[in-house]
């Protein structure tokens, strides 16, 4: 399984929600560490020494002064009363406080009742109506059952007892959903802004990669328009420019070549009219052979020449409308598998490149099987003749210009080594290859061109 993401925009967007997280975690955790840490310890102290000199200021006073005492102890978190019975049920020793309560408190009797907050009186309490229902007075409100509140009760001198009452010290589990929205809030407004910039920083990445693809294809790509961050602007740039600069390579390299062997013609005419002249019978044959052989090879670098500048758009194709025609032109070919495919490609070069493989493989076996295969990203076509095929280690010399691995054969018969050069390098320009294979029959070629969305029927 994989965890990262692929894309640009994933990783940041990945790395942006990661230091929000661990951010807002620290953050959090540095003051929960130091509101329970610091500052509950002091509140804590002054509430337990408040009720203590409560209580020994009622038992130093006189009874007409007790409502005085309690008025001025209460507030409005905390209301003080005398009752003849006690609110809170728990002995001081089975609380779990009770060695702080027992530093505090000594040997009175000292009943205890806590309520706490917890995680589901989340929302009462931060967006309900607790504050006017819990607050104060306590005592006094048809819902204080349902408040979180901590209560103490110290039993006085004359028997009575003071009740103390106020809101409980919030669980720690209280603090995780502000938690949780301080990190949703956060990763909305961090993590959009993030997303639309890494849109703005990818895309021109992605056409970039889309025009280096039509490049590769030997398609001729639409500049790519300088936008986005410096460094893919420079990117871009540095990109048309090196498009520009193969393109006019390519382009005058192949019109030097087209050149060259088309002013070779003439003296080769030349020098073949004239051998017709030779007494020598031998001689003169031996003459025409070798014209023979040189217009061959210029008419193979000529049709090479013309297959670099080829400029044939590509166009939707029925590959095995395509096959079956091919098949019918000679016995020796057979379409054995076939299924509906229609492909995005250049037909007649398409079509050129069949044809060799099975002039191929006739010539080299007897028969010729063709099969093609439809997948979810790309279609094969697979050539497999009965021939003795060639050694494995040397599969990728038959792709070589001008190279001929049976050296018996001489070029009069229209063969000088290009055949398989011009038909792989029509196969890549589409994004594809050609793959040869042993078959368990003979020797194969597969064809493997990319599937293409636009190409499907509709």
């Amino acid at each position: 399984m994989r965890l990262l993401p692929r894309s640009l925009a994933g990783y940041l967007i990945a790395a942006t929600v990661i230091a929000t997280v661990l951010t807002q975690t620290l953050i959090t955790g540095a003051l929960l560490f130091y509101q329970d840490e610091k500052f509950d310890k002091y509140e804590d102290q002054y509430f337990f020494q408040k009720i203590v000199s409560t209580a020994d200021y009622l038992n130093s006073s006189a009874a007409s002064a007790h409502n005085r005492i309690l008025e001025t102890a209460s507030n409005d978190e905390t209301t003080y009363r005398v009752a003849a019975a006690p609110q809170g049920e728990v002995p001081l020793e089975d609380s779990p406080d009770a060695h702080v309560l027992r530093e505090y408190f000594g040997e009175q009797n000292v009943l205890t009742e806590v309520r706490t907050i917890n995680i589901t009186d989340l929302w009462w309490i931060m967006f309900g109506d607790a504050a006017e229902v819990c607050v104060v007075p306590l005592y006094d409100t048809p819902t204080a059952a349902e408040c979180p509140f901590w209560t103490i009760s110290v039993q006085l001198a004359d028997g009575s007892w003071l009740n103390v009452r106020t809101f409980a010290n919030a669980d720690f589990s209280i603090y995780l959903a502000p938690f949780a929205l301080s990190v949703l809030t956060s990763l909305l407004g961090i993590g959009g802004s993030v997303t639309i910039l890494a849109r703005k920083i990818t895309r021109p990445l992605r056409d970039l990669s889309s025009a280096a693809e039509q490049l590769g294809r030997g398609e001729t790509a639409q500049p790519i328009a300088v936008t986005g961050p410096a460094e893919v602007g420079r990117t871009a740039e540095a990109f048309n420019q090196m498009q520009e600069r193969l393109t006019r390579f390519v382009r005058d390299r192949t019109a030097m070549l087209a050149a060259i062997n088309h002013d070779l013609r003439t003296p080769i005419t030349s020098l073949r009219l004239r051998a017709e002249f030779i007494e020598d019978d031998e001689l003169r044959e031996n003459m025409i052979e070798t014209a023979e052989e040189m217009r061959t090879m210029v008419d193979s670098y000529l049709a090479f020449s013309r297959q670099e500048a080829a400029e044939e758009e590509p166009q939707p194709v029925d590959l095995a409308e395509m096959l079956q025609d091919l098949a019918r032109e000679t016995e020796a070919a057979e379409l054995v598998q076939t299924v509906p495919s229609v492909t995005l490609c250049r037909k007649v070069s398409i079509k050129r490149v069949f044809r060799n493989l099975i002039g191929n493989g006739i010539k080299y076996g007897t028969r010729v099987r063709i099969a093609l295969k439809q997948g979810p990203e790309q279609v094969t076509v697979e050539f497999c003749d009965d021939g003795p095929g060639i050694p494995a280690d040397m599969y990728e010399e038959v792709f070589v210009p001008f190279t001929r691995l049976d050296s018996s054969r001489d070029v009069t018969d229209g063969s000088v080594g290009l055949g398989l050069s011009i038909a792989r390098s029509i196969v890549r320009k589409h994004g594809g290859d050609i793959i040869p294979f042993q078959d368990a029959g003979g020797f194969g070629m597969r064809v493997v061109l990319p599937n293409s969305p636009a190409a499907a029927p509709a």
